[in-house]
Protein backbone atom coordinates (compact mmCIF):
# COMPACT_ATOMS: atom_id res chain seq x y z
CA UNK A 1 0.00 0.00 0.00
CA UNK A 2 1.31 3.45 -0.95
CA UNK A 3 0.26 6.30 1.29
CA UNK A 4 0.64 10.05 0.86
CA UNK A 5 0.85 12.38 3.83
CA UNK A 6 0.79 16.16 3.92
CA UNK A 7 2.44 18.55 6.37
CA UNK A 8 2.34 22.34 6.51
CA UNK A 9 4.95 24.24 8.51
CA UNK A 10 6.09 27.83 8.91
CA UNK A 11 9.37 29.53 9.66
CA UNK A 12 10.55 33.11 9.90
CA UNK A 13 13.81 33.98 8.16
CA UNK A 14 15.54 36.72 6.25
CA UNK A 15 17.29 36.43 2.92
CA UNK A 16 18.48 38.48 0.01
CA UNK A 17 19.03 37.69 -3.64
CA UNK A 18 22.59 38.65 -4.49
CA UNK A 19 22.17 38.35 -8.26
CA UNK A 20 18.74 39.97 -8.53
CA UNK A 21 18.13 43.54 -9.62
CA UNK A 22 15.24 44.91 -7.57
CA UNK A 23 13.96 45.18 -4.00
CA UNK A 24 14.81 41.57 -3.16
CA UNK A 25 18.51 42.43 -3.49
CA UNK A 26 18.16 44.02 -0.05
CA UNK A 27 18.19 41.91 3.10
CA UNK A 28 14.56 41.35 4.13
CA UNK A 29 12.44 38.80 5.95
CA UNK A 30 9.45 36.59 5.33
CA UNK A 31 7.07 34.32 7.18
CA UNK A 32 7.79 31.29 4.97
CA UNK A 33 5.18 28.57 4.58
CA UNK A 34 6.20 25.08 3.52
CA UNK A 35 3.79 22.43 2.29
CA UNK A 36 5.16 18.93 1.73
CA UNK A 37 3.50 15.84 0.27
CA UNK A 38 5.34 12.61 1.04
CA UNK A 39 4.61 9.20 -0.42
CA UNK A 40 5.68 5.71 0.55
CA UNK A 41 4.82 2.56 2.39
CA UNK A 42 3.80 2.92 6.05
CA UNK A 43 5.72 0.93 8.62
CA UNK A 44 3.84 -2.37 9.02
CA UNK A 45 4.13 -2.28 12.82
CA UNK A 46 3.22 1.36 13.53
CA UNK A 47 1.21 2.20 10.43
CA UNK A 48 3.17 5.46 10.19
CA UNK A 49 4.84 6.60 6.97
CA UNK A 50 7.03 9.24 8.62
CA UNK A 51 6.65 11.17 11.85
CA UNK A 52 5.23 14.63 11.08
CA UNK A 53 7.71 16.03 13.62
CA UNK A 54 10.53 14.90 11.33
CA UNK A 55 9.29 17.31 8.66
CA UNK A 56 8.94 20.07 11.24
CA UNK A 57 12.53 19.45 12.37
CA UNK A 58 13.75 20.05 8.82
CA UNK A 59 12.02 23.40 8.47
CA UNK A 60 13.03 24.42 12.00
CA UNK A 61 16.63 24.52 10.74
CA UNK A 62 15.67 27.71 8.89
CA UNK A 63 13.60 29.35 11.62
CA UNK A 64 14.88 32.77 12.69
CA UNK A 65 17.93 32.42 10.46
CA UNK A 66 19.61 34.60 7.88
CA UNK A 67 19.76 32.70 4.57
CA UNK A 68 22.31 33.93 2.02
CA UNK A 69 24.10 32.86 -1.13
CA UNK A 70 27.43 31.35 -0.04
CA UNK A 71 29.16 33.93 -2.28
CA UNK A 72 27.40 36.88 -0.64
CA UNK A 73 29.91 39.35 0.87
CA UNK A 74 27.49 39.85 3.78
CA UNK A 75 28.11 36.30 5.04
CA UNK A 76 31.37 36.98 6.94
CA UNK A 77 30.01 40.27 8.30
CA UNK A 78 26.82 38.77 9.68
CA UNK A 79 28.63 35.68 11.00
CA UNK A 80 30.39 37.96 13.46
CA UNK A 81 27.04 38.33 15.21
CA UNK A 82 24.68 35.58 14.03
CA UNK A 83 24.67 32.19 12.36
CA UNK A 84 24.11 32.24 8.60
CA UNK A 85 22.54 29.47 6.52
CA UNK A 86 24.22 29.52 3.12
CA UNK A 87 23.02 28.16 -0.18
CA UNK A 88 24.79 27.37 -3.44
CA UNK A 89 23.24 30.22 -5.37
CA UNK A 90 20.63 32.74 -4.36
CA UNK A 91 18.18 31.54 -1.67
CA UNK A 92 15.06 31.83 -3.79
CA UNK A 93 11.80 30.06 -3.02
CA UNK A 94 12.71 27.66 -5.82
CA UNK A 95 16.10 26.89 -4.27
CA UNK A 96 14.63 26.45 -0.78
CA UNK A 97 12.02 24.05 -2.16
CA UNK A 98 14.81 21.86 -3.54
CA UNK A 99 16.92 22.09 -0.37
CA UNK A 100 13.98 21.26 1.90
CA UNK A 101 13.05 18.31 -0.33
CA UNK A 102 16.58 16.94 -0.10
CA UNK A 103 16.63 17.32 3.69
CA UNK A 104 13.26 15.59 4.14
CA UNK A 105 14.33 12.76 1.85
CA UNK A 106 17.58 12.35 3.82
CA UNK A 107 15.58 12.18 7.06
CA UNK A 108 13.34 9.49 5.55
CA UNK A 109 16.35 7.42 4.49
CA UNK A 110 18.00 7.84 7.90
CA UNK A 111 14.75 6.73 9.54
CA UNK A 112 14.66 3.57 7.42
CA UNK A 113 11.59 4.62 5.45
CA UNK A 114 11.03 4.35 1.71
CA UNK A 115 9.06 7.62 1.92
CA UNK A 116 10.02 10.42 -0.47
CA UNK A 117 8.77 13.92 -1.19
CA UNK A 118 6.45 13.94 -4.19
CA UNK A 119 5.58 17.64 -4.05
CA UNK A 120 6.76 20.62 -2.07
CA UNK A 121 5.62 24.24 -2.04
CA UNK A 122 7.57 27.05 -0.46
CA UNK A 123 5.51 30.20 0.02
CA UNK A 124 7.48 33.43 0.29
CA UNK A 125 4.33 35.50 0.75
CA UNK A 126 0.58 34.91 0.84
CA UNK A 127 0.34 35.35 -2.93
CA UNK A 128 3.43 33.59 -4.30
CA UNK A 129 5.13 30.23 -3.99
CA UNK A 130 7.51 27.90 -5.77
CA UNK A 131 6.44 24.31 -6.27
CA UNK A 132 8.39 21.27 -7.29
CA UNK A 133 6.59 18.07 -8.20
CA UNK A 134 8.51 14.83 -8.51
CA UNK A 135 6.62 12.65 -10.97
CA UNK A 136 8.91 9.63 -10.54
CA UNK A 137 8.66 9.48 -6.76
Amino acid sequence: MVTVIYKETYFDASHRLLHYVGKCHRLHGHRWRVEAWISGTPDPKTGILIDFNCIRAVTDRFDHQVILNEEDPMVPCIRQFHDVVTTAGDPTSEALAEIITDLINEACIEGGSDARVVRVRVWEAATCYAEIEYADS
